[in-house]
């Protein structure tokens, strides 16, 4: 179960970062695309993060705490995916 969740939460965290390095380019200057720059920056980090994390839980037997903490980490992936929504809408608008 642990493996599964960190598996789903890597592929959504990997096309998190596609879908918004492809915003990058949709604002490239200004406030929005300086603010862009540093999510992404972020977004890169916590892949790695949760890379990690596979990488050194991957064969540690089923615990609580692994539960909880794959948990967290896929609604992280969710939460990041919902923003990068909300960014795409307010530059679709700004676009007009």
């Amino acid at each position: 179960m642990i493996q599964v969740l960190l598996a789903i939460g890597v592929i959504l965290m990997l096309y998190n970062s596609y879908v918004g390095f492809g915003l990058k380019g949709k604002a490239p200057g200004g406030i929005i695309g300086e603010r862009l720059s540093q999510l992404n920056i972020f977004i890169a980090l916590f892949t790695l993060g949760y890379l990690a994390v596979g990488v050194l839980t991957w064969s540690y037997p089923p615990d609580t705490v692994l539960v909880i903490l794959s948990l967290i980490l896929l609604f992280g992936a969710i939460f990041v995916f919902l923003v990068l929504r909300l960014v795409q809408a307010v530059l679709a608008v700004l676009e007009g």
